[in-house]
């Protein structure tokens, strides 16, 4: 059985990066369950470094995976700049890892496949405390910057999406095929319109770019659909539906 060994970033006092009220600590623990539940539900045997708001040194994130044996390591977090225009998703690998490297490729190509982000930061070497000192392939995501408002929406809103895609990549680089609805849990996609032109589509997801979301246009019958954030939760996919018609879209949820 593969083991995964996940890291959600910072914790307890240090909240990391702070910006659109949203802290890089709980963002990064959400995320890092949804990833883990999503990696036992297709066998992986999972271990972390936290499961609640508590600190930890980084050494000793690297010591509990060490311990535990893992085959891959997989620390999260989310990025943040002083210019509020620095925005997409970028994962590290140690500088002499070529494994951490396939790892960090795979986690990254899976991540911009899912249409969540269209800034593609790239893979990037880095001397980080838990990727030196951990012994098994080695991964640090960015997830987006906590400091740009539109990654931000995605960081708050679209957290199943991100796991699944982050999860895809740590599958694909273990070998173990993604089944669909291994996510185990369904998914609300908020809907706010569909075209059978494209053009017409991209227009209106262009809009609500300009308002702050992050839409993504998905093909399904021959239909140009625009959909903003998907959730394992009913209910934050219907308080995004009132917010959306709130300002005049026809939103609605879809589970397919």
């Amino acid at each position: 059985m593969a083991k995964v060994f996940l890291d959600a970033g910072h914790g307890g006092h240090d909240p990391g990066a702070l910006g659109n009220g949203l802290r890089e600590k709980d963002i990064a623990l959400s995320v890092t369950l949804k990833i883990g539940n999503i990696l036992k539900n297709h066998g992986v045997n999972v271990g972390y470094s936290r499961t609640t708001d508590v600190f930890l040194e980084l050494a000793d994130r690297a010591t509990k995976a060490n311990s535990f044996g893992a085959n891959v390591f997989v620390s999260v977090h989310c990025n943040s700049f002083t210019d509020s225009s620095a925005k997409g998703v970028e994962t590290y690998s140690y500088p002499e890892s070529t494994t951490g490297a396939n790892l960090s490729k795979s986690i990254q190509n899976n991540i911009i496949s899912s249409g969540v982000y269209t800034a593609n930061r790239g893979t990037k070497t880095a001397n980080f405390a838990v990727l030196r000192l951990t012994n098994m392939p080695a991964a640090l995501v960015e997830l987006g910057f906590i400091s740009n408002a539109q990654d931000a929406n995605i960081l708050k809103n679209r957290q199943d999406e991100l796991a699944v895609a982050v999860s895809k990549g740590i599958l694909n680089y273990l070998g173990i095929p993604y089944k669909d609805g291994g996510s185990g849990s369904t998914l609300y996609r908020v809907q706010v319109g569909a075209f059978s032109v494209r053009a017409n589509a991209d227009n209106l997801a262009n809009e609500l770019k300009g308002k702050g979301y992050s839409p993504i246009v998905v093909t399904v019958g021959g239909l140009y659909k625009v959909q903003v954030g998907a959730f394992s939760v009913r209910a934050n996919a219907e308080a995004l539906v009132k917010e959306l018609k709130s300002k005049g879209y026809e939103a609605m949820i879809v589970t397919a």
